[in-house]
């Protein structure tokens, strides 16, 4: 009848309205599958963001830290001024800005600073505060296993400001070799508050970069384990792992640079350091579609019932 070919033709229309809805508002569609989220705070995530533009690449930003001093910042320009110290330890660029606000406060004094690598350094250069020495890997572990004993202040103490968050592996293996460690946590991360919206986001995300173990567990919290994450070193890779995350990939020599390459083969289908198991393939990923098509099209014979039911 003619009122069953409207309600027929109104349907399809209504089908057409809700698959078109499906891929436009996603909150991960506007940005489309390749798009790479990156998870530090926002005014921190420029670096990494211009160095995958630079590459072509897609990039959106869900943070998923924030930063809160400690009491301990409050001491550490008293530390650094009253105190002779073996070395200084910088583990995190985070910890390496609160101490040149405290070095500067405390009139510079001479320092032997020692950091866990080049983008920790990075921070402390515009500041004229030296580094004498980096490991020759960027983790915790390589620095206490291959810091040099100064051979001027020997006796002296090391002092490793560091956010509360951080892992005790530098001071007990410093203290394995013989050193006394002064530790003070100078601040911690904290997860930032998500909206409905960035749940739905993360959970619809193909690719997440993460500079933390911190990042990852709030990540984790609100979305889930589904992405494939592309983390700085092998401490964040290994907690992803941890989590159950399983596309997990991590440069072997952390670095802004080599963690940015590494972003782009993953996104591109190159990269052949996969932690766990291969990527999903083609096949799979079409599986996917078809069943969230599936759900659309269930849903809108729900409505078109409902239609016929009141024509």
């Amino acid at each position: 009848s003619p009122r069953r070919h409207h309600a027929r033709q109104s349907a399809l229309l209504l089908l057409a309205t809700l698959c078109r809805a499906s891929t436009l508002t996603s909150p991960a569609a506007a940005l489309g599958r390749r798009a790479v989220y990156l998870t530090r705070e926002v005014e921190k995530n420029g670096p990494l963001r211009a160095e995958l533009e630079t590459r072509g690449l897609l990039c959106g930003e869900l943070p998923c830290i924030e930063h809160r001093l400690l009491a301990g910042n409050a001491q550490l320009s008293e530390l650094l001024a009253q105190k002779q110290w073996q070395w200084v330890l910088v583990t995190s660029p985070e910890a390496g800005s609160l101490l040149v606000d405290a070095w500067e406060k405390a009139q510079r004094p001479a320092l032997r600073v020692a950091t866990v690598g080049p983008g920790t350094t990075k921070v402390l250069v515009p500041a004229l505060l030296e580094v004498q020495f980096e490991p020759t890997k960027a983790t915790g572990k390589m620095l206490a296993a291959e810091l040099p004993a100064s051979a001027v202040a020997s006796d002296a103490p090391v002092l490793y400001p560091a956010s509360a968050r951080a892992p005790t592996t530098v001071q007990d293996g410093l203290g394995a070799r013989g050193f006394s460690v002064h530790r003070v946590d100078t601040y911690t991360t904290e997860s930032p508050e998500w909206t409905a919206e960035m749940q739905a986001t993360a959970k619809a995300a193909e690719f997440a970069a993460f500079a933390s173990p911190s990042a990852l567990e709030t990540w984790f919290e609100h979305a889930g384990n589904g992405a494939t994450v592309i983390c700085i070193g092998e401490t964040s890779g290994a907690r992803a792992k941890e989590l159950g995350f399983e596309r997990v990939h991590y440069p072997s020599k952390p670095g802004l640079k080599t963690w940015a390459a590494l972003i782009e083969q993953v996104v591109n289908g190159e990269a052949s350091d996969e932690v766990t198991r291969p990527p999903v393939d083609a096949d799979y990923a079409l599986l996917c579609d078809a069943v969230k098509l599936i759900d659309i099209v269930r849903r809108a014979s729900d409505y078109w019932t409902y239609y016929l039911a009141f024509i």
